[in-house]
């Protein structure tokens, strides 16, 4: 079982395929019209969108649509609007490569992840959207963004022969595929660690909370902050609870149906409670550090660097940034960093997360065409390459058009520690009406770090969101 599961991840197949078929009962969502449900059984056969030739030749065949297309693109700026931390520096190199062989101009528009969904929500509904537009993939394209009539139809693109039958799953809606999923979802956010500093403090991994907090009470008195958790960009703290929340349908199997069609709440739920106390416990207890309120992500390479911190929740490509960081002066190598999954409610399942930041092309668009262009752009070989090659938190996408994976031998040693039972879809992909609520949850967390809200009211807040969104969906569950 441990094989399948890092030979579908070396072969291009999404790693999280076998969600589909984890055990501790039914991870996927009920079947509704609101959403697209994950699917069930065992996807290790078809996970592989098409074969390896095969989707190079779609590719190529791309290519040569796009250098063929109409000349009169050239001297046009499409524009890219997405959230902070979408786009990856690399890409927007290609873009440069792109605007040299069309002529047409990119201009990414990159906005605060706090207010990346209302800006982009109020140009949609305005009829202004932008050429291309990114979200998260997953239940709410067809309720919160309306990709039905806010994106083009995608399905008859020449590289979707060489895109995940899955990750088309969750940019799709009733059968037709509206994007791309442009974001290495083929690996999640885990817990990166410092062996060095743990090794120093006579701490070891946690399997346990209670281990958790032991480990966090050594590092500190070893002078080391334990967890950098950047509460300020407003996105990242909720991961600490959604991406170990597999374990919930795992402690109770059936959990995640019941809150599909609304036969229980989340204030309701003991395990969902538990799960915000030790988040709180692990703030209050001062291992996130004096300034998390203010401390953001994209310093978060920087400060494991520094040595400053001993742990951090990130993709496990971005112990490339942090070894490569100016702040590396202890000599730290990729040898000297872990991965574990945080035991929130004693969680040792690994989170599975096929959903990911998505390219969708507006319907309203008048440069259509030269998007499609640039999205077949991306997807050509070369370009996979190098985004995998120079982006380095990317070791892979969910693409097969012949490109290198550059999963490290920590990646691999990590993912391989699991098999389909120990593994499950975190949170955001089960639960519908949930992601929608994203920056708001993680506002009520906040809030509750403070002492102004307590773990009952973050619940309660997500219950009564999650029932305005159903209704304003026409979810008959809600009725």
């Amino acid at each position: 079982m441990k094989k399948k599961l890092v030979s579908l991840l070396l072969c291009g197949a999404m790693v999280f395929s076998l969600a589909a078929c984890s055990g501790g009962g039914d991870m996927s969502p009920a079947a509704t019209d609101n959403a697209p449900a994950a699917e069930t059984g065992d996807k290790s056969e078809e996970a592989p969108a098409a074969d390896t030739a095969d989707a190079a030749d779609a590719a190529a065949d791309s290519t040569e649509g796009a250098d063929s297309a109409d000349s009169a693109a050239a001297g046009t700026t499409i524009t890219v609007m997405a959230s902070q931390d979408w786009v990856e520096d690399a890409e927007q190199e290609l873009g440069k490569k792109f605007e040299e062989q069309t002529g047409i101009h990119v201009d990414y528009q990159i906005v605060p992840a706090d207010q990346y969904q209302d800006l982009l929500l109020t140009r949609l509904n305005s009829g202004e959207g932008p050429d291309i537009w990114g979200a998260q993939s997953g239940f709410a394209l067809k309720t919160t963004y309306n990709v039905e009539e806010n994106a083009v139809d995608l399905s008859n693109e020449p590289w979707m022969s060489s895109y995940s039958k899955f990750s088309a799953e969750q940019t799709g809606v009733d059968g037709k595929n509206y994007g791309l999923t442009y974001y290495d979802t083929t690996t999640d956010y885990y817990m990166v660690y410092n062996k060095k500093l743990f090794e120093a403090a006579g701490a070891k991994v946690p399997t346990t909370f209670a281990e958790l907090t032991d480990t966090c009470d050594k590092l500190l008195a070893s002078g080391v902050t334990p967890i950098y958790e950047p509460l300020a960009d407003g996105w990242h703290v909720l991961m600490l609870w959604a991406g170990n929340g597999q374990v919930h349908d795992k402690v109770e199997p059936g959990i995640i149906d019941k809150l599909n069609k609304n036969e229980t709440t989340f204030a309701e739920n003991e395990n969902m409670k538990k799960a915000i106390d030790q988040l709180n416990t692990l703030a209050q207890n001062g291992y996130f550090g004096d300034n998390y309120m203010s401390d953001e992500f994209a310093d978060a390479e920087g400060y494991m660097a520094s040595g400053e911190f001993a742990m951090c929740n990130l993709k496990p490509g971005s112990i490339n940034k942090i070894v490569e960081s100016d702040l590396n002066k202890n000599g730290y190598t990729a040898d000297d960093f872990g991965l574990f999954v945080l035991p929130i409610c004693d969680n040792q399942y690994l989170n599975i997360h096929p959903t990911g930041p998505s390219r969708f092309i507006y319907s309203g668009s008048k440069n259509i065409d030269a998007a499609k262009q640039y999205l077949a752009f991306l997807l050509e070989k070369d370009n996979v390459q190098y985004l995998i090659d120079n982006a380095a938190d990317v070791e892979n996408l969910p693409v097969e058009v012949g490109q290198k994976p550059e999963y490290s031998q920590t990646t691999l040693d990590f993912l391989g520690s699991f098999d389909d039972e120990h593994s499950g879809m975190v949170l955001q992909d089960v639960i519908l009406y949930y992601n929608e609520q994203w920056m708001d949850i993680n506002a009520d967390l906040a809030a509750m770090f403070i002492g102004d809200m307590t773990s009952e009211d973050v619940l309660k807040g997500i219950d009564e969101r999650r029932a305005q969104l159903a209704q304003a969906a026409g979810d008959t569950n809600w009725k």
